[in-house]
């Protein structure tokens, strides 16, 4: 069980207890809504969400103000109702229920059951959440050289050069996939706490990418012609882009990461090679 203050201005001194065998937004939004309603300078919002038994109702009753605080509660478990009514009665502590008589109504109305299981709601909505969040993560985190949000990313790539990029990050992203990338370079030192950037979390996975010399070297000198970059010359050195790559290999050895050699692959290709690596990693933690 986890809790949430929220201070609200209201005229008088009291404390709204929100109670919830999910998440508790639900009611959370509606009070907040409510309560936008009047011109009151102080109360208090006190969320309660994931109660798991009676004895953490319980809990939170022992701290309310009979005849003073409200209990307002989205549970559907019934035992759990039934144990917050009656000991509310029995302590003369104010209580609403939510969403009983919407579930209610519409039991009448239906010849199926609830299926009395928390958090249905934001359960549906998870997928577009996760969409939502890993499109705003793939606009704001685009530098491949600020690592201070890298540890949310889902997928990280490292790598000497990152062709398709944008394409391959949106497109990831899309799919609910958080997906950062760090640049390497053996003129410039690497973080310090790139264990703590990269994250050890088990459904994180860490992926390098490699390709032929040839290659970026051929990208290097397009890109320093394009952009008229001629101080950047020395990049596209043969033994320069050699060397950066032998760079690469050797971290990616040290942490023992998936590699994906992409000297051939458009960014499709690319992405269904990532997909394919998350998708090993994930049977292999089953």
């Amino acid at each position: 069980m986890s809790s949430e203050f929220c201070d609200i201005k209201t005229s008088d001194d009291f404390s709204i207890f929100v109670v919830s065998d999910g998440t508790g937004k639900t009611a959370y939004l509606a009070v907040q809504a409510a309560l936008a309603q009047f011109d009151l300078p102080r109360v208090k919002i006190l969320r309660f969400d994931h109660v798991k038994n009676k004895e953490e109702i319980f809990s939170i009753l022992d701290i309310t103000r009979p005849q003073k605080d409200l209990v307002i509660y989205t549970l559907v478990n019934d035992d759990f109702v039934q144990a917050l009514v009656s000991e509310s009665l029995h302590r003369q502590i104010l209580v609403l229920d939510l969403l009983g008589p919407i579930v209610n109504s519409i039991r009448k109305l239906s010849t199926r059951s609830p299926r009395g299981e928390p958090g249905l709601l934001h359960g549906s909505n998870r997928e577009s959440v996760a969409i939502t969040e890993a499109v705003e993560y793939a606009l704001a985190e685009s530098t491949g050289v600020s690592f201070s949000r890298l540890n949310e990313a889902q997928v990280i790539i490292l790598t000497v050069w990152f062709p398709h990029r944008d394409d391959c990050i949106m497109q990831l992203a899309k799919k609910g996939i958080k997906c950062g990338y760090m640049m390497l370079n053996p003129d410039l030192p690497l973080p310090q706490n790139m264990e703590d950037i990269l994250g050890k979390d088990p459904g994180k996975i860490v992926i390098g990418f490699i390709m032929e010399p040839e290659l970026l070297q051929k990208l290097r000198n397009e890109r320093i012609m394009n952009l008229g970059l001629n101080y950047m010359e020395y990049k596209a050195n043969q033994e320069v882009v050699r060397q950066e790559i032998k760079f690469a290999q050797d971290i990616y050895q040290k942490l023992n990461c998936p590699v994906i050699d992409i000297t051939s692959l458009n960014s499709k290709d690319i992405i269904n090679q990532i997909l394919l690596k998350i998708q090993k990693q994930r049977e292999e933690a089953e």
